[in-house]
């Protein structure tokens, strides 16, 4: 600046500018400089006042100024409007991201499975989409049974699938790759157009079993379940068998537990009944035998099928099945942590 009343404004306008330490103080020292009544303003007024001669030039010099205020204004808005850069201390520990746990059914599951490694069991798994075939007709049902029907089976709008009623039909699928001497359980999802309540829901899970082999008994499978329920529950389980008639086994029977959430003394679990139905079993039928290819004066075997859910309940002391989909953290939480 060659005109010393600019060179002075200039050099105070400037530190005004770089000593201000926030946005408000900043705006302060724009409108002091640059407003309507502002230092800088003042002065290009006093500009038609001055010699012709001077106006050329003081004028440049002015506006220049005023150009060079507002950029320096600018960065200075930038510099105080910008987050301040945190110091990184490199040995904090860093935050430990959110884990998930696994859902308590699957655990269950894992649980069962475990117990039948130990026993020597192969674990299969099939599609949940099946065929009549495999779903009703290899195993023996007919095809009057209540089961076929609409109010117990969901039927896919393709003629002749559906939605499997239960993981026996991989037991089927096992058998076309596997001879005997066999051992295997199938756990699944299974689904059931019924209603829901405190001990049901229309998709499940479930793990079936089967075991093919010479000289099996009944009582080979009496063992198995004993030992199923007390390697979960302890020794102190009380467990009922009662006879009952499934198509596929012959002789059949159910089998139930002491309901662990009352007692035995009676809740909504259980239906106040103090037991809950745990799984249906019997001795093979020669007939679904010899649909798997396996001839029955030679052979014999049991199958069984055990709900996983309502052992998850009975082990996890959960009053509510429905709780278990309820997809509520909570729930899940809870059960992690016992």
């Amino acid at each position: 600046m060659t005109h010393p009343e600019l060179t002075t404004l200039q050099h105070d306008a400037a530190a005004a500018i770089a000593t201000a330490a926030s946005v408000d103080a900043l705006e302060q020292v724009r409108v002091e400089w640059l407003g309507r009544n502002g230092k800088l303003t003042g002065v290009l007024r006093t500009l038609k006042d001055r010699p012709l001669e001077e106006r050329r030039t003081f004028g440049a010099e002015a506006n220049a100024l005023r150009v060079e205020l507002e950029h320096l204004l600018s960065a200075k808005q930038k510099q105080l409007s910008a987050k301040p850069a945190l110091p990184v201390d490199l040995t904090i520990p860093g935050i430990t991201p959110a884990l998930g746990y696994p859902h308590p059914i699957r655990l269950m599951l894992e649980r069962i499975e475990n117990i039948f490694h130990g026993l020597g069991y192969d674990v299969a798994e099939g599609p949940e989409v099946e065929t009549e075939r495999y779903n009703f007709d290899l195993l023996n049902v007919p095809k009057d049974h209540p089961a076929r029907d609409m109010h117990d089976t969901f039927y896919l709008t393709q003629r002749g699938l559906l939605l499997r009623t239960q993981t026996s039909p991989v037991q089927l699928h096992y058998l076309e790759t596997h001879r005997p001497p066999v051992r295997v359980i199938v756990p699944g999802r299974v689904y059931r157009h019924e209603a829901t309540d405190a001990s049901h829901e229309a998709a499940f899970f479930q793990c079936e079993g089967l075991v093919i082999d010479r000289g099996i008994r009944l009582t080979d499978l009496l063992g198995t379940f004993t030992h199923l329920f007390k390697s979960l529950f302890g020794s102190k389980v009380k467990l009922r068998f009662r006879p009952h008639f499934y198509p596929f086994t012959e002789p059949s029977l159910d089998v139930d537990m002491s309901c662990t959430i009352c007692g035995g003394k009676g809740c909504p679990s259980c239906g106040q009944s103090g037991w809950l139905e745990m799984g249906g079993s019997g001795m093979v039928h020669p007939t679904v035998l010899e649909n798997m290819k396996v001839d029955p004066n030679v052979f014999s075997g049991f199958a069984f099928g055990v709900g996983v859910d309502r052992l998850m309940m009975l082990y996890e002391g959960v009053g509510d099945v429905r709780r278990s989909y309820s997809g509520d953290l909570r729930f899940l939480e809870s059960i992690h942590l016992s």
